[in-house]
């Protein structure tokens, strides 16, 4: 399980290890580092709300309060009781963890801690208000196209996202889509979850996930990512008809069905539907999966691209525009933390003001912002000379991706409104998270137990981060040293 076994403050590894930083500006900081094991005990940390959100097969979906912070958290709480041996042993059941800390898009949902004592398991994650899709759709009866459309595009993004990375949800649905704050009835921002049956693409896959939404080959076995894609075109039907394309009285006419039938467009919202949806429907609902389009080939969809994400009001767009054209590299510690604050912390108005400002760099909607995006965003604001200057600038400041590309959390760091992500209540929330026994200052072990845990930040490095912010001397930061990095403008390394 890697670094889920290390607990934090536990070094995996040694500083001699190449692969490791040797000094502070070596130090490659991602979100993930940030989503560990926490060795107190569930109910030390948080406050349970009064009944469930949900059940399933082995627990429970709760609400929960961070004791210190208020930060409300929902909590899927699982039961050893019933687990095979072998799977609380390998603790498998924490896979779902570990696929979801190392990912980074704004439309899934964000992992942010985890627990173990000898009856469960806690999986801490991001609450969404809304509710789910499912849920709205059995309220309204069907989606109009607008929000179907902002659905599809945003889910197809997140797989895209989650294909290039070699990953197959298996579970595509309207029950998987979280509903996360909105700007009123006609904006719509959607969070994939449930990422329990998840893998990694690979030969002989057997078959995972709900009937209704399953592709025709997963009945047979090894099959690919393609399978989600099919869950679009089952959701895509489904929020425009609001019915299923392949229901049938029993699960052996529904597989049935599936394997054999076309979609029927004979529902009254689907016969007036205009072509180019409907040939979206059946190209996503093509039954042999190597003529079926891929997510990022769907993205390209003539009825997707008559509804492109437009960002209205462009003023944040442009003063986002006017911040990046500015940037300039900062210290390490202030990366760390600001970055623990945009994982970390809850989501705001202004974080989904960001979320539509990347969307819209991200023009081919993979989830990452590549140098030409990035390039041609700022060529709007900048002769083509100074935008180069700027971009080759920040892509060698920044901590970018396998392939170069910018994710979500680094650009969010980079051009956010200071005086909104480091605000005062910002600052105490992540100050309080760090200074888990409460002394008022960060000790060098605290520090050490957030960004050594798999042996990701050897010591000395950790010694050298502490010493940079440590004005008085005493082997630690307190609260005034603390905002004083976060609220600097100088680069310190």
């Amino acid at each position: 399980m890697g670094s889920l076994c290390s607990k934090p403050g536990e070094t995996v590894g040694s500083a001699k290890n190449p692969h490791l930083p040797s000094k502070k500006s070596g130090v490659l900081i991602k979100g993930d580092i940030f989503v560990q094991e926490n060795q107190l005990s569930f109910l030390e940390v948080y406050k349970l709300h009064e009944k469930p959100l949900g059940s399933g097969a082995y627990g429970e979906v709760w609400l929960c309060t961070h004791l210190t912070t208020g930060e409300v958290r929902a909590v899927k709480i699982l039961l050893k009781e019933g687990m095979p041996v072998e799977e609380i042993e390998n603790r498998s059941v924490l896979e779902e963890v570990e696929i979801l800390k190392k990912l980074d898009h704004p439309n899934i949902l964000k992992v942010y801690e985890y627990f173990e004592d000898s009856v469960k398991y806690y999986i801490v994650m991001e609450f969404c208000r809304n509710g789910d899709v499912f849920g709205k759709l059995e309220k309204i009866g069907h989606f109009s196209e607008y929000l179907a459309a902002a659905v599809v595009r945003q889910l197809l993004s997140a797989l895209t996202y989650l294909h290039s990375k070699g990953i197959i949800h298996r579970d595509i649905k309207a029950e998987n889509l979280l509903l996360s704050d909105s700007e009123g009835k006609e904006d719509i921002n959607i969070k994939l979850i449930d990422f329990n049956i998840a893998t990694s693409k690979k030969a002989g896959l057997e078959a995972h996930g709900t009937l209704d939404y399953m592709a025709p080959e997963v009945f047979a076995g090894g099959y690919d990512e393609k399978c989600d894609v099919w869950g679009v075109g089952v959701l895509l039907y489904s929020l425009i008809s609001g019915v299923l394309p392949f229901g049938e009285e029993t699960e052996e006419e529904t597989e049935e069905s599936i394997k054999k039938k076309k979609p029927s467009f004979e529902h009254p919202n689907l016969k007036t539907a205009p072509k180019p949806l409907k040939n979206l429907i059946s190209r996503l609902l093509e039954k042999n999966p190597k003529k079926r389009p891929s997510a990022a080939q769907a993205l390209e969809d003539e009825w997707i691209q008559s509804f492109s994400n437009t960002l209205g009001d462009t003023t944040e767009y442009k003063k986002t525009l006017t911040r990046l054209k500015t940037y300039c590299k900062e210290g390490t510690l202030k990366q760390i933390f600001s970055t623990f604050i945009i994982t970390q912390l809850s989501k705001t108005t202004y974080a989904r003001k960001m979320e539509k400002v990347f969307t819209s760099i991200d023009r081919n909607k993979d989830g990452v912002i590549s140098k030409a995006e990035l390039l041609s965003a700022l060529k709007s604001e900048m002769s083509a000379e100074e935008a180069e200057a700027q971009v080759s600038k920040i892509m060698e400041c920044v901590n970018l991706d396998e392939q170069g590309n910018l994710n979500y959390t680094e650009f969010v760091r980079i051009s956010s409104e200071e005086e909104v992500l480091l605000s005062k209540e910002n600052i105490r929330k992540a100050f309080s998270f760090f200074d888990r026994d409460g002394s008022g200052s960060i000790e060098k072990t605290e520090l050490a137990a957030w960004l050594s845990s798999g042996g990701i930040i050897p010591d000395e490095v950790v010694n050298d981060l502490i010493n940079e912010a440590d004005e008085n001397d005493d082997g630690s930061i307190d609260r005034e040293e603390f905002e004083r990095i976060l609220l600097s403008k100088l680069e310190l390394d």
